[in-house]
């Protein structure tokens, strides 16, 4: 019963294909080690003060590639007689000398529920813009010239930026819910000097400033779900999926992670009409490394050499920063 139990979740989590496109938010391939980030419910889920650290470069080979620094930080607290979860992220995203970069605190209510707890949490935080991150386009430098770069519409704005999420946790199984950009923080963008050009030549770029566009950043639906199986010798088989939706574009991914003795992993994810990923970490004195391929099967990145993405990952107890007590001697024995 307990097999048939399990065979029956891991085709529920891998069966959630929708259709890929392009938009705001891109999920990394490690997500699983960023939950809060995308869900501020999971923030303060362990026992432990949790850091993580990713460095991820999309579509390597083109120029203006994208490129995401994303650092997390989360913990559980105590007061009023119970336990709260607390939680910080940072994004810094570039393409060319275009950075956006966004700063958030997380708070999540825990409330213990059966065997497992049901989580409620808030993010509010605030994105520095420079440029439109959901206007994305392949341009190619000239007839002569066939280099392929990343052009994007220009912004310079400050804007506040909310998420809510839910989520259910046990021992061996989590799912959540989360909507990100909630208040759909609006800007201004001006379209890309290079696509003005091409359409028009005669076009002088100090005139771009008078044709902003005015758009926002759209409402993100984010699920995520696993469940952990103990195989055999230490071994666990993780299925898992996250999805990206706002209605109209969908970005899933459908993973597969082996986890060795707590210390070696690997798998697969398949990312719908989009390509694969490769990934594999390792826990060295309590810091977890990890490494990821994405080989593109369409789209913008079909034209570059993939994606890659490191990940630094580091627990530590929550009476690590406490000062410790020092030994002492008694004065009547010296």
């Amino acid at each position: 019963m307990k097999k048939w139990r399990n065979y029956l979740i891991i085709t529920l989590l891998l069966g959630i294909v929708p259709q890929l496109h392009a938009q705001w938010d891109m999920l990394v391939s490690q997500y699983w080690e960023f939950k809060s980030y995308y869900n501020p419910s999971y923030a303060g889920e362990t026992d432990y003060i949790r850091t993580a650290t990713l460095y991820n470069n999309q579509w390597a080979g083109l120029e203006n590639a994208p490129q995401r620094v994303i650092l997390t930080a989360d913990m559980p607290i105590e007061f009023l007689n119970r336990r709260h979860g607390v939680g910080a992220s940072v994004l810094s995203e570039n393409i060319g000398t275009l950075r956006n970069s966004k700063l958030a605190a997380q708070y999540n209510f825990i409330q213990p529920v059966g065997i497992g707890t049901l989580n409620i949490g808030l993010q509010a935080g605030v994105y520095n813009l420079d440029y439109d991150a959901g206007g994305l386009k392949l341009s190619t430098d000239s007839l002569q010239n066939s280099n392929k770069k990343i052009v994007v519409n220009s912004t310079k704005k400050q804007l506040a930026d909310l998420s809510v999420g839910i989520s259910w946790t046990t021992k061996n199984f989590y799912a959540g819910f989360s909507i990100m950009h909630l208040n759909q923080p609006g800007f201004y963008s001006i379209p890309s000097i290079d696509e003005y050009n091409s359409e028009s030549p005669n076009l002088k770029d100090n005139s771009l400033i008078e044709d902003s566009i005015k758009t926002n950043i759209p409402r993100t639906y984010y699920f995520s779900s696993q469940y952990n199986i103990l195989l055999f010798n230490s071994l666990k088989i993780q299925p898992m999926i996250s999805v990206l939706s706002n209605y109209k574009k969908a970005y899933t991914q459908s993973t597969v992670r082996l986890e060795y003795n707590n210390k070696y992993s690997g798998g697969i994810s398949y990312i719908s009409e989009y390509g694969y990923t490769f990934f594999a970490g390792a826990t060295i004195r309590g810091a977890q490394l990890g490494y990821s391929y994405t080989r593109h099967n369409i789209g913008i990145g079909k034209e570059s050499s993939g994606s890659h993405e490191i990940l630094l990952k580091y627990d530590f107890p929550l009476d690590y920063f406490k000062p410790k007590s020092q030994p002492h001697k008694s004065i009547r024995l010296l």
